[in-house]
């Protein structure tokens, strides 16, 4: 079960204000690589130095491969891209290279994963977000 909790919001774009209350989900901790190595070595034949190496390398191969302008789709897991913009120019030729920033690492799930996000069950919860 994944927790949440339920926050106030008020609308103030209409001639009124409009409070509308929302589900926000609540993390229960974070995951790091040595423990995800951890469980993984446990349902294979790699030993949880091998995994952990693999995932570091991953991250390091995703990074080459980024930063030369490709995408990386990862069979059940999903496809990440690169996110860039630069202001605006009166002009194409103003718009040059080092006017253009990356601006984040997008990432759009694999069918697999969705069908998994469409069974997640929630359960309400006092506690406070983490931060």
């Amino acid at each position: 079960m994944y927790s949440y909790v339920v926050r106030k919001k008020v609308n103030k774009s209409g001639s009124e204000e409009e409070i509308r209350y929302h589900g926000i989900p609540v993390t229960s901790g974070q995951i790091g690589v040595s423990q995800m190595a951890e469980v993984i070595s446990e349902r294979c034949s790699l030993t949880h130095a091998d995994v952990e190496a693999s995932v570091i390398a991953l991250g390091e191969v995703m990074q080459e491969f980024l930063s030369k302008g490709h995408t990386v789709y990862l069979k059940g897991i999903g496809l990440f891209s690169v996110s860039a913009s630069s202001k605006g120019f009166s002009t194409a030729k103003e718009c040059t290279p080092s006017k253009v920033k990356a601006k984040r690492i997008c990432f759009k799930a694999d069918k697999y994963m969705k069908v998994f996000m469409g069974k997640i069950k929630f359960i309400r919860t006092k506690r406070a977000p983490q931060k």
